[in-house]
């Protein structure tokens, strides 16, 4: 019984902590969507890397029509008191940046994706779907 009421509150507390940081992440995605509105020719991407044992992160990125980031924000950390930082480095340039930094992260990791920084790896799903999505916006024009 007491078994029990411990797995209850474990869930519990997992489950406020949930909606805590999606409400946190929520706020966030407002807020830069707010600084780019009414501008035209800005995508907000993001990505997710969860790792069992380690820190897991999200990335968000704006990316131009150039692809081209505009904006680079981080969320690292095991806590829901974890809060998402601008990530200067790849500010300014193109995102096939970031893909090939991941690209030579997995080879000096002997391809070991695992290997890879969690930040990293969600930065680079943000900025494929950064590139795939740009890529048919303007095949369709």
């Amino acid at each position: 019984m007491k078994l029990a009421i411990i797995l209850s509150m474990i869930l519990l507390i997992q489950y406020v902590a949930t909606i805590i940081q999606v409400r946190h992440y929520q706020k966030y995605v407002g807020k830069i969507v707010s600084r780019y509105k009414g501008k035209e020719g800005y995508f907000l991407y993001s990505g997710m890397n969860r790792r069992k044992l380690s820190p897991g992160a999200v990335a968000m990125i704006v990316v131009n029509n150039d692809y081209v980031i505009e904006d680079c924000y981080i969320l690292k950390g095991v806590s829901v008191f974890s809060k998402f930082k601008k990530y200067e480095k790849y500010i300014g340039h193109h995102v096939a940046k970031i893909l090939d930094d991941h690209h030579e992260c997995v080879e000096r990791a002997g391809g070991r994706k695992k290997q890879v920084p969690s930040f990293l790896a969600a930065l680079s799903m943000a900025a494929e779907n950064a590139m795939v999505s740009i890529s048919k916006k303007k095949l369709s024009i």
